[in-house]
């Protein structure tokens, strides 16, 4: 409805839940869709444009998605009834009938309905972290509280706390927009992972006589890509912001950290270089948009632990369904594709003869690893 027509009195209809829409209907999700299915499903509106067939007839383009995949979708009638539903970021209920055209799938739209959705929602419309939201925040909580300086530990609650604004949007945003990480809560995925990397290696070099801080290592992993709050679009928008387009997260992330740490007087404002550095040369390189390249011990860590768990996810995104002996697509982010190999063939439990091999004091494989 119109803002004339609510301004002249007339009541605004409430929007329906995604529950109500349904309303005993099995929910259609993308990937079930068959050519010839009628469908009755909640998605959101990733794209929209108006456009004009060959006979001049105006007609809307879509790309619909969920969890599952995205669609494109075209509505033909009435496109003034459903147009100003059709907007990038609304959740919309859909009534149509999929149909197959040069072998792609797409939807015939019918109705469009612009549904009032809860952020609870978005898991179901949006790719999602595979770890267990519950899970990480835990983890979160207790990476914060393990940091003993307590400068760095005021920092990290003020930044990724679950008390605050920013905390909050920290634990569900995605790291990319489609690289790496780039589903809701990969940002807190990618920055748990990071920290975990640190962590260990802290430990394995202090094996090999090499001191590395700690606390200041451990706070660049969870705040080294903070910025991306503001980089990126909130869910369920998807893109850059223009913000995000004009300084890039690296020197959002620097500002936003500085002005969270304004009030808090124990931590040293050689403490805070020391960390703005991190954020700073954690990509590694100019060419990689890195204010500068890494010039502590830490920052270097940081680079390759962050470089790591971002191609190792991207690889592994590549290789999801691909059949063990078999190849991933070409990738031209990598510049090349990646192999499967087939599992490798189970050991025979030792016997109490055979030699065991020594206990490390630390898990290498603890913490991501272990429950992704």
């Amino acid at each position: 409805m119109s803002g004339d027509a609510a301004q002249a009195g007339v009541p605004i209809p409430r929007r329906l839940t995604p529950r109500e829409f349904c309303d005993g209907h099995p929910r259609t999700r993308v990937a079930d869709l068959r050519d010839g299915d009628e469908v009755v499903g909640i998605f959101i509106v990733h794209e929209a444009r108006r456009a004009e067939s060959r006979a001049n007839k105006p007609y809307l383009r879509l790309v619909l998605g969920d969890a599952t995949g995205t669609i494109d979708a075209f509505v033909w009638d009435e496109i003034e009834r459903w147009e100003a539903a059709c907007v990038a970021g609304n959740v919309v209920g859909i009534r149509g009938r999929v149909g197959s055209f040069q072998d792609r799938l797409q939807l015939k739209v019918l109705s469009v309905d612009e549904l009032e959705a809860e952020p609870s929602d978005f898991e179901l419309l949006l790719p999602t972290s595979p770890r267990p939201r519950a899970r990480m925040e835990a983890e979160l909580d207790a990476r914060i509280a393990s940091v003993r300086d307590r400068g760095l530990r005021k920092l990290l609650y003020r930044c990724v706390g679950r008390g605050t604004e920013l905390g909050r949007a920290f634990r569900v945003h995605p790291a990319a927009q489609r690289n790496h990480h780039g589903y809701l809560a990969g940002l807190l995925e990618h920055s748990l992972s990071v920290a975990g990397s640190c962590e260990q290696l802290v430990e394995h070099y202090r094996e090999q006589g090499v001191e590395l801080d700690r606390d200041l290592l451990v706070t660049a992993a969870l705040l080294h890509d903070i910025g991306k709050v503001r980089e990126l679009k909130p869910p369920p928008l998807s893109g850059y912001t223009t913000e995000g387009r004009l300084l890039g997260h690296i020197v959002i992330g620097i500002q936003m950290v500085a002005r969270e740490a304004e009030t808090i007087s124990d931590l040293p404002r050689d403490r805070l270089l020391l960390l703005q550095h991190l954020i700073a040369s954690h990509q590694g390189r100019p060419e990689w948009d890195s204010p500068r390249t890494p010039q502590m011990l830490e920052a270097l860590v940081l680079h390759y632990a962050d470089d790591l768990d971002a191609k190792l996810n991207a690889a592994r995104q590549l290789l999801s369904g691909v059949e063990e002996g078999d190849w991933s697509a070409y990738d031209r982010s990598f510049g090349r594709a990646f192999f499967r190999p087939e599992s490798a063939t189970p050991p025979e439990p030792a016997t109490e003869q055979e030699p065991r091999t020594p206990e490390l004091g630390f898990d290498l494989f603890a913490g991501e690893q272990g429950a992704s």
